[in-house]
């Protein structure tokens, strides 16, 4: 097992696959979707501003199925991101989260209203989580700065853990990102693991989880 409260530069699969059956209580994490967000998404990362912030075409495809295959055998609670976009990839989901993105604003932009996030809880239901991010548009709790193009509110997070977590909890982050995982799990008090393939994010979460504190 990995040291606890690190990010690791690697890739996740080399990682899950030194890992225990059921080593880990909670994986929450957000994999490329291959919808090419690497590029800009919905306007987003295309102005001069942003152009060549975001780049490595991380998200021109989707990760390979013997990667969630071993999510699925690490895991014990495990909560992905689009997964609408891994259908092919994933068992059926009897239990999905939907994350409300904008409340009861009226927007009027080409931005999603929502996100499906696949579990593999074991009962039927349906959760929402509203926590606003439309643009610039934001909850007062949700990231005031973006270091990644598909970087998710702390809140979004920090709510599916806080109803998932029990004593000890370990969390895991296969694409950690920026981070956003392991400063949940910080302001929370609980244990985590991350993997990240670029070491450029590895730096950008340090620096982050160094200025946290406990929520």
């Amino acid at each position: 097992m990995k040291d606890k409260n690190k990010i690791y530069c690697m890739d996740c699969y080399t990682a899950l696959k030194e890992m225990q059956d059921k080593s880990i209580d909670i994986i929450i994490t957000d994999p490329p979707y291959g919808i090419n967000a690497d590029k800009g998404v919905g306007g987003f990362g295309s102005s001069p501003k942003t152009a060549g912030k975001y780049e490595d075409n991380w998200d021109s495809n989707t990760p390979d199925k013997k990667i969630f295959d071993e999510m699925l055998r690490v895991g014990k609670k495990v909560f992905i991101f689009g997964g609408n976009f891994f259908t092919d990839k994933l068992p059926v989901g009897k239990s999905w989260i939907v994350w409300d993105k904008v409340g009861d604003i009226k927007f009027n932009n080409s931005f999603s209203d929502c996100e499906l996030i696949w579990t593999n809880l074991d009962k039927t239901s349906v959760k929402k989580y509203t926590v606003i991010q439309q643009g610039f548009v934001k909850d007062k709790e949700a990231n005031n700065q973006r270091f990644h193009p598909t970087q998710k509110p702390i809140k979004i997070i920090r709510e599916i853990l806080k109803d998932n977590i029990e004593d000890d909890c370990l969390v895991l982050d296969c694409f950690m990102g920026s981070g956003t995982t392991a400063v949940a799990c910080k302001q929370l008090g609980i244990d985590f693991i991350g993997f990240e393939i670029n070491q450029k994010y590895v730096d950008v979460a340090n620096k982050r989880l160094c200025q946290e504190t406990l929520f």
